[in-house]
């Protein structure tokens, strides 16, 4: 006698079988577009970052040179209206003693 019968009469239903290979399918294609876009995001981010680095760094040293200029030419005028100040008093003061 054989060990394994052969039965035609019962059949497995096809439909559940491709519904769930369907679901599986368009997960797997969902969250490959997912995945491909975050990576385009992320490699997109870092091309840009790379790129207007060089740019960002001189402007930076722009900003630094014309802050000095300005903080130098700041202590000057400073400076000089220190000393127009004083000179002012002894104006007055020689022309109060003229008088």
């Amino acid at each position: 006698m054989t060990r394994y019968k052969l039965d035609y009469f019962s059949t497995p239903n096809p439909q559940a079988t491709v519904r769930k290979r369907s679901r599986r399918w368009a997960a797997t294609f969902v969250g490959g577009i997912v995945f491909l876009t975050f990576a385009m995001l992320f490699f997109g981010g870092l091309d840009t970052a790379f790129r207007y680095r060089g740019q960002h760094q001189s402007l930076q040293q722009q900003h630094d040179a014309l802050r000095l200029r300005y903080d130098s030419l700041y202590a000057a005028k400073l400076q000089t209206d220190k000393q127009l100040a004083t000179i002012r008093k002894q104006l007055e003061l020689l022309q109060k003693s003229k008088q």
